[in-house]
């Protein structure tokens, strides 16, 4: 396996579009980590074994867990409606946000429309604070609790409900809730820290010097940290968190952190939509079939690295890494799926068949939501999608655009069909959507429902048909 994953990294490498990664696996007692390449292009600093990285929304799994010890206490319950504990959180709809339940915020069914707010003017205790005041302009994608739509918002919410129960500010909680019983010696929320140690700077394409370039910006808004935005990990904290959920929450320290209850409770699925780009979904983790077995998963994205994090519970193992670079998204899906596939013995198959069938015309249209227009056009068995990034202030534009997303129009995208009402963009193998991540790639037009509009589904997004 390690020889594998090693063939893996250096391919990547020699590619040119990945500057830099790190790998850690555990399977039963076994372990071992692998680095290679630059953790820091302005510097030269290689990536090491202890190299620190920010976690992006793998960070959502930490937020939860933290969560479900409040849960345990008794002070917080999973069907609370969320006002109970954030009075200051509301909507346009305030009846909608009457109905949003705790349970909501971390499986992503609260249908809040607001994926990319990304707030950076209020820093410190307050910023989470900040974010849910944003709320109160936002509408609902779909009636709670009816459909799948990744959700920023209810993790930050989360988050205040964390900050409120007890009354630290968030990073300071997540110090001494999680990270000190569980043994993650080395994790921070606290960004600054990155000064004191070895951490990663993402990397991204230079048009004009056709070559990697180190990212300008560091790491999203402190706004969004309890969605992932500020925790920052290495192999062997997340090796640590890991090996507890896979112990029934006792950590590899002797320490109690959950529950076997709660541990169970985050890997049961709570609602599925029943298309293989949006797994089934549990508390925090996407609960992905693949290779006869379940993963429980979680991707993160940070300006110009990414990380993804997967547990096999029938096989003892967890998988965590990290790495810089525009190709790093499909590195972190063929690193996993090597380990997936030497752990079980399977060969990883597409979750997807049956033969395709041709568009139906009312398909083509304007679908739009918080930060996303999308023009669908019908061309004979294909759809063509042209997607618009519209900023909701200059403060978004500016965070986006750091992040190598401009304002306005993309190229157009042609889809075409792989099996009954799902589609994928022309030219990608269908190996690609075997994985964790790259299956996110897929589309699915989904019908009006009770509770729900017509829409798209793709990346774990819903977004809603516009009305003519």
């Amino acid at each position: 396996m390690k020889r594998r994953l090693a063939e893996v990294l250096g391919e990547s490498l020699a590619g040119g579009a990945v500057a830099g990664a790190v790998i850690g696996v555990a399977v039963g007692d076994e372990r071992f980590t692998l680095a290679r390449g630059s953790a820091n292009l302005n510097t030269g600093q290689p990536f090491t074994e202890d190299t620190a990285w920010l976690l992006g929304s793998v960070g959502k799994i930490l937020t939860t867990t933290l969560l479900l010890r409040l849960v345990e206490r008794g002070s917080v319950d999973l069907d609370d409606p969320v006002r109970r504990h954030v009075p200051e959180f509301t909507l346009r709809d305030p009846a909608a946000a009457d109905r949003i339940t705790v349970r909501m915020l971390v499986n992503h069914t609260n249908g809040i429309d607001t994926d990319g707010l990304v707030p950076s003017a209020v820093r410190g205790r307050d910023a989470h604070r900040a974010y849910v005041e944003h709320l109160r302009d936002l509408d609902v994608l779909f009636e709670p609790g009816t459909c799948i739509h990744y959700s920023n918002p209810g993790f930050v919410l989360a988050g205040r409900i964390i900050e409120e129960q007890t009354g630290l500010p968030y990073e300071q909680a997540i110090r001494r809730e999680l990270f000190e019983p569980c043994g993650m010696r080395d994790a921070t929320a606290v960004q600054t820290q990155a000064f004191l140690r070895s951490t990663a700077v993402g990397a991204f394409f230079d048009m004009e010097t056709m070559a990697l370039r180190a990212t300008s910006l560091f790491s999203v808004p402190e706004s969004i940290g309890a969605a992932g935005g500020t925790p920052i990990v290495t192999v062997a904290d997340m090796l640590a968190f890991g090996r507890m959920h896979l112990n029934a929450g006792l950590a590899p320290n002797g320490t109690r952190v959950l529950e076997a209850d709660s541990v169970k409770a985050m890997l049961t699925p709570t609602f599925d939509l029943g298309i293989p780009q949006a797994p089934p979904v549990g508390l925090g983790w996407w609960l992905e079939p693949i290779a006869g077995t379940t993963a429980a998963f979680h991707g993160g994205t940070s300006p110009g690295g990414n990380s993804a994090f997967t547990l096999l519970p029938e096989y003892d193992a967890v998988i965590t890494s990290f790495g810089t670079g525009p190709a790093n998204i499909l590195l972190q899906d063929r690193l996993h799926l090597a380990v997936i596939e030497e752990v079980t013995g399977r060969t990883v198959t597409p979750p997807f068949g049956g033969a395709p069938d041709r568009p139906a015309p009312g398909i083509a249209g304007e679908y739009g939501s918080f930060q996303s227009r999308v023009v669908v056009e019908v061309e004979a068995d294909a759809l063509r999608l042209t997607s618009h990034f519209e900023p909701y202030d200059d403060d978004h534009r500016a965070t986006y655009e750091a992040c190598g997303v401009p304002a306005g129009a993309a190229p157009p995208v042609t889809y075409r069909g792989l099996a009954p009402g799902l589609y994928a963009p022309e030219g990608m193998e269908a190996s690609v959507f075997s994985g964790v991540i790259g299956r996110g790639a897929l589309l699915t037009p989904l019908p009006a429902t009770a509770g729900r509009p017509a829409g798209l589904h793709s990346g774990l997004r819903f977004t809603p048909r516009r009305a003519h």
